[in-house]
């Protein structure tokens, strides 16, 4: 049984027709707004769109084209595409917004009596389930008013495909990569509010992302029989309790979530702080570089001589790890001065109580210093106590929790976003804030995302609910020339797959096969530059490029 859920206008196609079947976006705005806006603007990133509609076009394509090369698709998905106003101030605003068209079950599917997004219900069925083979099967929205007066004023949208998006701009191929993940399966149908699962023909029943969905604290899955929908309710406001307990996200996750470190105390006192702050300067907090005898730092200038907002003297915290106080100046600034002295690694701790109990500060970089290599943690104002009270005879160091990632639960599966109020179209249907790196299906798109050839764990939810992923390489021209690039490598980077929609682009953009050739190796080097290829792929990928 299918049931429609959001209405979508069938309008042009943004792209050129594909001879095979393919993610195919549908442009449904109106003559000279949003896809249509006629405003010039100078091509950038890769993008060789002239004007504000057709870059926007672009990157839609492009997108639609990388999932298009890693989802195997017999039967063709319409993306229904516009611009419109949607909720935006002067801190935040929505970006985009994405879903289902239809929804679908069936008992002859791997999960009977489920429902099923209906761009993957379509594959599992080998038809066009809505039948007229053109009514998009995900719809689509994305904020016209970026970077305008009372919207995240001095940001706007950037429309390059090269992932190198400036300070305070919004990378338009994140979020639309974002986006089309929700409508091919990155979304649930249950109640957020009530925990009851989805009621659309007089029978509840669970979709395939909640199937997979799973409650830590009970043990269970969301559709286990066991689980009542005051306790589905319950574990979607509960920070941390719900997870993904699909077995191929599962076995990804470490591989591209952070290990989970706690920091040890041991000498005069032993004592083990779980919860410490992480720095986005310097090196990374490892157990192979934060070991060392721990002294409090003297800059020798009151009222706080252990801030560290003074010059250290040099070669006096050689190997050792400096414990420095919060206060007056910059953690990144605090933290080079103690790598001045010779400090292996820096322990900042807070003097007063702030932010959520018993949590440690993050701590951001400053852009006026670029030399800060050393390690650096942070601990909350009780455990930063416990360190001060005993002032000397300390020696700390990271260990190892096996099994466990930032960002995931006891059994290594990676956390879903349950904030304690539910937040509307974010709450469930998105990967947790916590997971470290940054994750492209969190509910805020993280300026460190690439989704131009890194998708980290999407791939891998989309592969537990019933898509195929693509083997093999990339094929660039009509004579499917091989380049030995894989399409995609798990966990997410979809290096072929990125450059099979370069190739695309480029074939579009410049019809005579100087220009294909020139714009297909210039996003080569790219890719070697960023040690995606290797120069014998990227050797290729110039042979193929000669040949139409």
């Amino acid at each position: 049984m299918k049931i429609r859920l959001l209405a979508a206008v069938v309008a042009a196609c943004l792209g050129m027709p594909a001879a095979h079947a393919a993610i195919i976006p549908v442009n449904d705005d109106d003559p000279g707004v949003g896809l249509n806006d006629p405003t010039p603007r100078a091509p950038e990133g890769g993008n060789p769109g002239t004007t504000v509609g057709d870059q926007r076009k672009i990157v839609y394509q492009y997108a639609a084209d990388q999932w298009g090369s890693v989802l195997t698709s017999d039967i063709d998905v319409h993306v229904g595409a516009s611009f419109a106003s949607l909720d935006c101030d002067a801190g935040s605003a929505v970006l985009g917004s994405a879903g289902a068209t239809t929804i679908y079950w069936d008992n002859s599917f791997p999960l009977q009596g489920t429902w099923y997004h209906i761009a993957l219900a379509d594959q599992l069925a080998g038809v066009d389930l809505i039948g007229d083979g053109v009514t998009p099967e995900i719809a689509s929205q994305f904020n016209s008013d970026l970077g305008q007066t009372g919207c995240l004023e001095g940001s706007g949208w950037y429309y390059g495909l090269d992932g190198n998006t400036p300070a305070g701009m919004i990378s338009f191929l994140d979020v639309v990569m974002h986006e089309i993940s929700h409508g091919l399966g990155f979304s649930g149908f249950l109640n957020k509010n009530t925990g009851a699962l989805g009621n659309y023909d007089g029978t509840p029943r669970p979709d395939v992302y909640t199937h997979f969905a799973y409650d830590n604290l009970t043990g269970a899955r969301f559709d286990d029989g066991a689980m009542t929908d005051p306790l589905r309710r319950v574990a979607m406001k509960t920070p941390g309790r719900t997870s993904w307990d699909g077995p191929i996200g599962k076995a990804q996750t470490p591989a591209f979530l952070n290990q989970t470190y706690t920091l040890g105390i041991t000498g005069s006192i032993t004592a083990t702080f779980p919860a410490y702050g992480t720095a986005s300067f310097g090196a990374a907090a490892t157990s192979a570089n934060f070991d060392g005898d721990v002294v409090i730092v003297n800059d020798g200038v009151g009222p706080d001589t252990a801030d560290a907002c003074e010059p250290l003297t040099a070669g006096s915290l050689t190997g050792k790890v400096a414990f420095i106080n919060r206060g007056v100046c910059g953690f990144e600034f605090k933290a080079r001065n103690a790598q001045g002295a010779g400090a292996s690694a820096v322990i900042i701790g807070n003097v007063a109580s702030s932010g959520t109990p018993g949590t440690a500060p993050g701590m951001a970089d400053d852009p006026t210093i670029t030399d800060t290599t050393v390690p650096t943690v942070s601990l909350n104002l009780a455990n930063a106590d416990t360190i001060r009270t005993q002032a000397t005879g300390m020696h700390a160091a990271l260990g190892a929790v096996a099994g466990q990632y930032v960002g995931s639960d006891s059994g290594g599966r990676p956390l879903l976003y349950t904030p304690t109020q539910v937040a509307g179209g974010s709450t469930f249907s998105h990967f947790d804030t916590t997971l470290t790196p940054n994750a492209l299906m969190e509910p805020f798109i993280n300026d460190d995302l690439a989704a131009n050839f890194d998708t980290d764990l999407t791939a891998s939810v989309f592969a537990d609910e019933g898509w195929v992923l693509k083997s093999g390489t990339a094929k660039l021209g009509s004579k499917a020339c091989d380049t030995k690039v894989p399409l995609y490598t798990a966990p997410g980077i979809m290096t072929g797959a990125n450059l099979q929609a370069a190739d695309t682009l480029c074939t579009a953009a410049y019809p005579t096969t100087t220009g294909r050739k020139s714009c297909i190796t210039s996003f080569a080097a790219k890719l070697k530059a960023a040690g995606l290829i290797t120069s014998t792929q990227q050797t290729a990928i110039t042979t193929c490029a000669l040949r139409p």
